[in-house]
């Protein structure tokens, strides 16, 4: 179901499909083409806007759904039944994102293959004015999406809206009328929300979820409009020419085995930008890394928005990135951690300004000498706690796909060893955390060289991996180290640790997770000491940050690379947040802000806390850059800062300063920071 998510870059952006093609086919779907079209010659432009979120209720249950990828539909009797189902999309039909008077508007939902409402099913669209069902308004901070059953909001049915299931050219649609409230809303607060539900009993649609669906399966408004002015007709156009051309290139290149030029101007002068949902096999520059003959072909979605003046278009597409038969296995992962060097920047850097005060990463001691191989099919849990049980050593994981249902409980002195991220793949289908531990303490334990998959949209909330040690004091986890590990697509976050000290990870990818809420992260460290994090990325986390530290001490962040965030690119806040050291990291494309460090209670976040003792203090910033962002930090009372060797280069503002006199050594700014003395006085974040 629907969260912000990255192919969203412009939050409720339009998307079209290609003009004669997919929903905009047909005689019932014509559009003009409006190149040639004069200013007040009546001529009208036709979109596909895609939901700014989305989510279904089952009954009167508080079960949250909002990541899940179908959205149902069901009577069961009535609204408020426990097996009933309603369904619930906003839309953005704002000016801004569609530059003329509307005409008609179309709500259009695709079912999957396992719905079970027959063709003919009756279903009704009805609207519903409290907007802010969308939880954007939950907390200032963190928006966290809280629609159930228990919390649904009251909905009046729109005249004209009820329409059957139907078929259409080989798929199954509803698509009910909802022109009078897109127009009341257009010229309103500019938010369309609707609710979907079905009188019929027992009727038991599943549709689409947009996050969970590609090209003409994601839900849509179709709406035709007049465009306002000459320009906008031309503009309307010219982009949707030039997203048919892309689509067409994408079709033509077929399954893709080698780099692509993806095209970053259209042939009618629109802007197009690329976004993948897979950089592991294809990245937004089109590099192109095919799966082993042991993997599964890879099929990559990719966002793709245009732009052309006023109007922006954004799609889904895929495309098949097939296994390479050929490829030729590589030496064996060696087990041994390899050793992480931090930059002699870095150490003479903390030298000079924390001393002794700032406590370097112990390493895990490792087992060697004693090794169990699995193959994809065999126990992990098993080898796990045979090595453990002898006093440590290595479990060796095979090439393929090891399929993991319930949660890897690792033990103490454990290295779990793939063949490399693009030859071993653990998938996991359950819920609670992936790889974890129910030792109260756990520690020398060493993950490398495999990639830890979860599922989109399952409803679990699982993680990826997670250690926490029972005790602050007495029961801290030690000496934990991932190296050379993809973390991909789970609903929580993706690597968590806390109560832990001395943590390495080193060529650590963490993307596309976090989808639950906006409180779920690619990594968050939680009460953790000794942190050491070398050439990560930590790109497109679906609604939380790249980064998360709370109370957390004594952290070197060297070579981190965040781009395309909905909210903050890092969060650095909590009592005992100290000596944090980032060195060339590199944050671009965030929705709100690249570095983002406040006073904070972390038991009451949505209390602002005017105390020192909640904000980070000793952190050094170097060699660093934080572009194209809307805001390059925003620092409440973090004390004993220093940037250095920087850019700052955002689009509303490059930092904003609460009660924080950050030290300030070559760094080149787009514009001045802004100084507040006043909470109530920062603009609104």
């Amino acid at each position: 179901m629907k969260h912000v998510t990255l192919s969203r870059a412009v939050i409720g952006g339009l998307s079209a499909t290609a003009l004669g093609a997919g929903l905009l086919a047909g005689p019932a779907h014509a559009s003009t083409d409006l190149s040639q079209s004069a200013p007040g010659n009546g001529a009208t432009a036709t979109m596909v806007i895609h939901p700014v979120i989305d989510t279904d209720t089952i009954g009167t249950s508080s079960q949250q759904r909002t990541w899940a990828s179908t959205l149902g539909v069901r009577g069961a009797g009535g609204i408020d039944t426990p097996d009933s189902q309603a369904s619930y999309l906003q839309f953005n039909v704002s000016p801004a994102v569609v530059p003329g008077t509307i005409v008609s508007t179309k709500l259009v939902l695709t079912a999957t293959p396992d719905s079970t409402a027959p063709v003919g099913t009756q279903l009704t669209s009805a609207f519903v004015s409290d907007d802010t069902w969308n939880g954007e308004q939950v907390t200032r901070y963190d928006p966290i999406f809280t629609l159930t059953g228990a919390t649904k909001p009251t909905a009046t049915d729109i005249s004209g809206s009820t329409a059957p299931l139907r078929a259409d050219h080989g798929a199954v649609r509803y698509e009910g009328d909802v022109t009078t409230v897109a127009r009341t809303e257009n010229s309103g607060d500019g938010r369309l929300s609707l609710r979907v539900w079905t009188a019929d009993q027992d009727a038991a649609a599943q549709f689409y979820s947009d996050d969970h669906s590609i090209a003409d399966n994601r839900p849509a408004l179709l709406v035709t409009f007049k465009p306002t002015t000459g320009r906008d007709k031309k503009d309307a156009a010219d982009a949707a020419k030039d997203l048919a051309d892309a689509r067409d290139y994408l079709r033509r290149l077929g399954p893709v085995k080698h780099d692509i030029a993806f095209p970053s101007v259209g042939r009618h002068g629109s802007r197009l930008t690329w976004s993948s949902l897979d950089d592991q096999n294809l990245n937004d520059r089109g590099k192109v890394t095919r799966p082993t003959a042991d993997l599964p072909d890879a099929d990559v979605a990719l966002d793709l928005k245009v732009t052309d003046g006023s109007v922006t278009l954004t799609d889904r597409l895929q495309v098949v990135v097939p296994k390479d038969p050929a490829a030729k296995a590589g030496a064996p992962v060696d087990a041994a951690l390899r050793p992480v060097a931090v930059e002699h920047d870095v150490t003479d850097l903390i030298s000079q300004k924390w001393g002794t005060a700032f406590t370097p990463v112990t390493p895990p001691t490792q087992v060697l000498t004693r090794e169990i191989p699995v193959a994809p099919g065999q126990s992990i849990q098993a080898a796990v706690d045979s090595v453990a049980a002898a006093g440590g050593g290595v479990v060796r994981l095979g090439v393929g796909v090891h399929e993991l249902t319930t949660p890897l409980n690792m033990r103490s002195t454990v290295t779990l060893v793939g063949a490399g991220q693009d030859r071993t793949v653990i998938r996991y289908t359950g819920t609670d955390s992936a790889i974890t531990t129910t030792l109260k303490q756990i520690q020398d334990v060493v993950m490398k060289g495999f990639t830890l998959e979860g599922v989109k949209g399952d409803l679990g909330k699982a993680l990826g991996i997670y250690f926490a040690g029972a005790d602050p004091e007495s029961a801290h986890n030690h000496r934990i180290a991932l190296q050379d590990i993809t973390v991909k697509n789970f609903p929580g976050h993706g690597v968590h640790m806390k109560r832990t000290t001395d943590i390495i990870t080193d060529h650590l990818t963490s993307m596309y997770n976090g989808e639950a809420n906006s409180l779920f992260h690619n990594s968050y460290w939680l009460f953790d000491n000794r942190i050491l994090q070398s050439d990560t990325e930590l790109s497109k986390p679906v609604l939380g940050k790249g980064a998360k530290y709370t109370s957390t001490s004594d952290v070197i962040a060297q070579r981190m690379n965040i781009r395309h965030a909905v909210g903050n690119g890092i969060q650095a806040d909590g009592s005992n947040d100290v000596r944090i050291f980032f060195q060339k990291v590199n944050i671009s494309d965030v929705g709100k802000t690249a570095l983002w460090m406040i006073c904070e209670i972390f038991s009451n976040p949505n209390q602002y806390t005017e105390d020192p003792t909640y904000a980070p203090n000793y952190v050094i910033i170097n060699q660093s850059k934080l572009i194209g962002n809307l805001r390059g930090g925003v620092w409440k009372i973090a004390q004993n800062v220093l940037v250095r060797n920087s850019v700052f280069d955002n689009t509303a503002a490059d930092l904003l300063l609460m009660k924080s006199n950050p030290e300030f050594e070559n760094v080149k700014f787009r514009r001045s920071p802004e100084y507040f003395n006043d909470n109530s006085q920062v603009p609104s974040l």
